[in-house]
């Protein structure tokens, strides 16, 4: 309990911390990024696949400039183009996403050639000139038609001031004066010649491009020598309804201390704005969102009037050479033009995605609700359930952040939410899996002397008192026991005994853990350990044969250690078998064992008893040969255990097949040819074959038991039904 309200107090202080630079504002660099990628994931989610008619793009395309020349054109050639949209096509209003702010000293020499081919005598060279002049042509194209002209404003330290910005939409304002308006130094715009003809003009620099360098926000105003100033995009609103000024409405707190920019009026039309009086670009789709016509089209008159026909009309340039083209969340190389398309767009729609004045209270009630719920129930469930509450929260706001931003036009941040989400949880994961480390360390002090640590730690994630219910698996048992124990306990002291024990159980365990076993019980000198439980095991019969035979291997050096010490040296018989078994906690309700049960572990006992009677340290089962084909063994003896009254195959394992000498591969077989002969009843066969082996091991057992039961045999014949089984009567 404690340590679940230690973990939910950390919880509580992990959201306070993250709280902190939402309320300051100085929010971590990196996770405004990842914000970035969330709105960048949730505006690409709500494209529109359909192209806006209504806005076309007058395109300064490789093409334009192939056919009409490298940029800047003479303006002549702008002149005529805003001839053609207005006479011949019927545009609504025209927008120039440029500036014009030096005169323009080139020559169209095909207008040389005709007014030298119309020139009367009583024109002078001097009104000749006149006539040429392409900025005064291209102002009178201008003049009395609604058309928008840009410019940009300076915001370096210079203060340039080329020409006027124009008329403010928005006189001096002592309310907007104290807002974070951005405020420009200097202005770049159009020769006073073009400008002074133009009733609109819009700004179509960005001072709020994001610190990724993304155009996602956009000012629709800019604060100028104490007067404001609209967009292009803004400006052409403008002209489209015939206004020159813009209403800004501005929302108090309730103290009325604290004022906030939150819409512009144009009329009647409002279009809502952050307090910096900028709006979140409404992006339709990738570029190529508004239908595109060359400008070279437009001036000679080819392009399609219907798709020019009370169009509203932005000239910009896509050419890579030009330089217009910007970052955005639909592209890395998006037409700067169409960015202001996009936003006229969203403007006649209603269609502009914002953050309302309360955007920060919503986040705020995010982050502690999720950071309170997160930090109470995960201490207290478990690992699959605080998976799937985290998971539920999440999804719960993605899906009403989904809902606000699709039908309500809402853009609630809900990138630190989610953070804080993902911290809260894989600290609670943490911190749980150091308290249950702990705990399992708790558990190994106690308990590691008798289990492994595998069945340690499947203890110690038992919520309740440790209850490990029995069922039936295929497993592997071990049974050992020390030779002459008796007679070796009756030379020893107490504490010799005692000593000579502790050295060999514990080298005995150490070899069954590094096989993944579990130590069942001590008997006296006898250790019982087995395969497969609590954790499964596949290899088990494998990991069992491995583990007795490590341990005959090791048993020189062991004898070593105990004649250093003045201890006798010791001799085991082991014994192994595989099969269906029984497992689980057993016993009373006053001491409970997690222990097998079952008549393969009865055989395996069984097994290690005989290695007595035959001679040999170890002895397995068919069932252990079938599952671990890649060992040599020896075939002993066909048998019946006392206690069992099926028959068993005995074998003796002679080590790794593939590493096994030649000759022992021989002997081996040389001696299942006698056995199979004495199974058969043929005794002189039989008998030559194990005197043979004989030869060769001079003191095996098996073949001299063999010898004398032929013996027998051939005095007393066995009966009729008799199969080579050999029953033994004592365990």
């Amino acid at each position: 309990m404690q340590q679940r309200w230690i973990r939910t107090l950390l919880g509580f202080l992990l959201t306070f911390l993250m709280i902190i630079p939402v309320v300051t504002g100085n929010r971590f660099e990196l996770l405004e990024r990842f914000e970035y990628d969330l709105y960048d994931v949730r505006l690409r989610q709500f494209l529109s696949a359909e192209k806006d008619p209504r806005i076309v793009i007058v395109d300064v395309d490789e093409k334009s400039l192939a056919a009409e020349g490298r940029w800047p054109w003479n303006r002549v050639k702008l002149a005529e183009m805003l001839d053609q949209l207005f006479d011949n096509y019927g545009a609504a209003i025209v927008g120039f996403d440029m500036v014009f702010s030096e005169a323009d000293q080139s020559v169209d020499l095909q207008q040389v050639k005709s007014l030298l081919k119309q020139r009367e005598a009583d024109k002078s060279i001097e009104t000749l000139l006149s006539s040429l002049n392409s900025d005064q042509r291209f102002a009178q194209a201008i003049t009395d038609r609604p058309v928008v002209l840009g410019y940009l404003f300076d915001r370096s330290l210079k203060r340039l001031q080329i020409g006027h910005p124009g008329s403010p939409v928005i006189a001096e304002d002592p309310i907007l004066s104290h807002l974070p308006i951005p405020e420009a130094n200097g202005v770049i715009s159009s020769l006073n010649e073009i400008q002074s003809v133009s009733v609109w003009n819009g700004f179509f620099d960005n001072p709020m491009v994001d610190s990724d360098g993304v155009y996602r926000r956009v000012p629709i105003l800019q604060r100028y020598q104490n007067e404001y100033y609209p967009s292009l995009a803004l400006s052409m609103m403008l002209a489209l309804f015939g206004e020159q000024e813009v209403v800004p409405i501005v929302e108090s707190d309730a103290t009325n201390e604290r004022n906030a920019l939150v819409a512009v009026d144009v009329a009647g039309m409002q279009i809502p704005v952050d307090q910096y009086g900028a709006v979140l670009v409404p992006y339709r789709g990738p570029q190529g969102s508004f239908p595109y016509i060359s400008a070279t089209d437009v001036i000679r008159g080819v392009a399609d009037p219907a798709v020019l026909e009370g169009a509203i009309v932005l000239v910009g340039t896509s050419a890579a050479g030009l330089l217009d083209l910007r970052v955005t969340p639909m592209s890395n190389r998006y037409s700067g033009v169409e960015v202001h398309a996009n936003i006229i767009s969203g403007m006649l729609d209603e269609r502009i995605q914002h953050q309302p004045d309360y955007t920060l209270g919503v986040e705020l009630v995010q982050l502690v609700l999720s950071g309170l719920i997160l930090s109470l129930l995960i201490p207290r469930v478990s690992v699959l359930a605080s998976t799937l509450v985290t998971l539920a929260i999440s999804a719960l706001l993605v899906a009403l952040n989904l809902y606000a931003w699709h039908e309500m036009l809402w853009v609630i941040p809900i990138g630190y939410t989610l953070v804080l989400i993902s911290v809260l949880y894989l600290f609670q994961q943490t911190t749980g899996y150091f308290f249950e480390t702990r705990n399992i360390a708790q558990l190994a002090n106690q308990f590691g002397q008798y289990i492994p640590p595998e069945v340690v730690e499947e203890l110690s994630q038992q919520d309740q008192s440790v209850q490990l219910s029995g069922e039936s698996r295929e497993m592997s048992v071990f049974f050992s026991d020390v030779r002459g124990f008796t007679s070796l306990s009756e030379q020893l002291t107490p504490q010799q005994l005692t000593r000579l024990m502790n050295i060999y159980l514990t080298g005995m365990t150490k070899i069954i853990h590094e096989q993944r076993g579990t130590v069942d019980k001590y008997i006296g000198d006898a250790v019982m350990a087995f395969w497969g439980a609590p954790l499964k095991d596949q290899d088990h019969a494998r990991h069992a044969l491995e583990a007795a035979l490590k341990m005959l291997t090791v048993m020189p050096e062991l004898n070593e250690q105990l004649k250093q010490e003045g201890l006798p040296p010791v001799k085991v018989g082991m014994g192994i078998n595989s099969g269906a078994m029984n497992v689980g906690n057993m016993g009373s309700s006053f001491r409970m064992a997690y222990t097998v049960m079952g008549d393969a572990v009865n055989l395996a006992s069984r097994l290690e008893g005989l290695t007595k009677y035959y001679g040999t340290p170890l002895l397995v089962s068919g069932e252990v040969v079938t599952d671990v084909p890649d060992y040599l063994y020896r075939l002993l003896d066909r048998v019946r255990v006392k206690g069992r009254h099926e028959a068993v195959d005995i074998y003796e394992p002679w080590g790794l097949l593939e590493t096994a000498a030649k000759e022992d591969k021989e002997s081996v077989a040389l001696f299942e040819r006698g056995v199979e002969a004495y199974l058969k009843q043929s005794w002189n066969e039989a008998e030559q074959l194990f005197r043979a082996y004989l030869t060769i091991y001079e003191e095996d057992v098996m073949a001299n038991i063999y010898l004398q039961r032929i013996a027998e045999f051939k005095e007393t014949p066995p009966a009729e039904n008799w199969q080579g089984v050999y029953s033994h009567t004592s365990k």
